[in-house]
């Protein structure tokens, strides 16, 4: 079902020269904060699409360019790991194949602390999430669940002779009732990339969206408008999954359906850094990166900017949770127990330090 990705991306520094892929090797996949890596490397749903190919190398390059980087500064990983699975065995029929991410998804979402998937096309957000709902609900059978979709598209397109593509995983995990219409954000779609019929489609299933338009009108920067839109949902469910769609990224070019106006790489990592450090954050997806439509491998390296920050806030609000801990148990005063707490509160406001 997985095959374990090849050695050669797993890079290796010089002597006192850490990079990520020797740290993610060493790691034990009991760690108390082990997070789960897997890759989906097809893009049939995108060209199902009609959609640009490309995005099936996504995985595996978003992996070179995120071993490559050095571990943290301040070493403050300590305790937390990522696990990497390797990739999904892809079939020759679509459905096959999702099936296949659906059952792994499932067993690494009971067996860990939480999945992030690498697309591949963004039609694996529906068997991926799906799977990921199963599998937290076999540790806590009365789990509530959201999700987020970062992307100009809506994604809610009808099966097409009865096959999924990149167009279609929001209405299919919505019309599978595991989880509301209100429990459902599209951020940052665009008024002019979806048609009516799906935008009605949205507004009948209670669906929150929060166009580009609507959020470059606001003055608040666009993390605060992430907030403000997410934070009403995160009170209502127990687990959350946020899938973020690289086409909704104006400065680069690889991806499936590259936009001509979106995010900065700098705004997405700060959602994605944001994200990391919410806890009912266990499911974390990039989509459609298309390296062989960007020589330059900025557009893997940008998703790759963002898994690290997705990463980084975690791991900081895992060591933040920790030393909290700490200050309970040795029983220091409330005025010192005020401060860790408004330390945890730095942590995911500040994503650059």
């Amino acid at each position: 079902m997985l095959t374990p990705v090849s050695s050669e991306l797993f890079f290796k520094g010089r002597p006192g020269d850490l990079r990520l892929g020797e740290w993610i090797t060493g790691n034990s996949f009991e760690e108390s904060q082990c997070f789960a890596l897997m890759g989906c490397p097809d893009d049939t749903g995108v060209l199902l699409n009609r959609g640009r190919a490309g995005a099936a190398q996504g995985p595996n390059e978003i992996r070179r360019a995120f071993y490559k980087m050095a571990f943290p500064m301040e070493g403050s990983w300590e305790g937390f790991s990522l696990k990497d699975f390797g990739n999904i065995d892809v079939s020759k029929d679509i459905c096959s194949t999702h099936r296949k991410v659906y059952e792994a998804s499932q067993f690494l979402s009971k067996s860990t602390q939480g999945l992030i998937l690498l697309g591949g096309g963004h039609d694996f957000a529906a068997p991926g999430f799906l799977g990921f709902i199963s599998g937290r609900r076999f540790l806590n059978s009365k789990a509530t669940f959201g999700l987020v979709n970062i992307d100009p598209h809506l994604d809610v397109r009808e099966l097409e002779e009865n096959k999924p593509n990149s167009g279609t995983p929001f209405r299919q995990i919505l019309e599978s009732g595991e989880i509301q219409g209100s429990h459902l954000i599209q951020f940052g779609c665009r008024e002019n990339r979806n048609s009516q019929t799906h935008f009605n489609f949205c507004k009948e299933n209670q669906v929150q969206m929060v166009s580009l338009e609507k959020i470059r009108l606001k003055h608040p920067s666009s993390l605060h408008t992430f907030k403000q839109a997410v934070s009403p949902l995160m009170r209502k469910v127990t687990e959350l999954g946020v899938t973020l769609d690289m086409d909704s990224c104006s400065e680069v070019t690889g991806t499936s359906a590259a936009p001509g106006i979106g995010f900065s790489v700098s705004e997405l990592y700060e959602i994605a850094y944001w994200v990391g450090t919410q806890t009912k954050v266990r499911y974390f997806e990039i989509a459609e990166v298309a390296p062989s439509l960007d020589p330059s491998g900025k557009t893997a390296l940008s998703a790759a900017e963002l898994l690290y920050g997705f990463l980084l806030g975690r791991a900081r609000f895992f060591l933040a949770s920790k030393n909290l801990g700490k200050n309970r148990i040795s029983n220091k005063t409330p005025k010192n127990s005020k401060k860790s707490h408004k330390r945890e509160q730095e942590i995911s406001s500040h994503p650059v330090e």
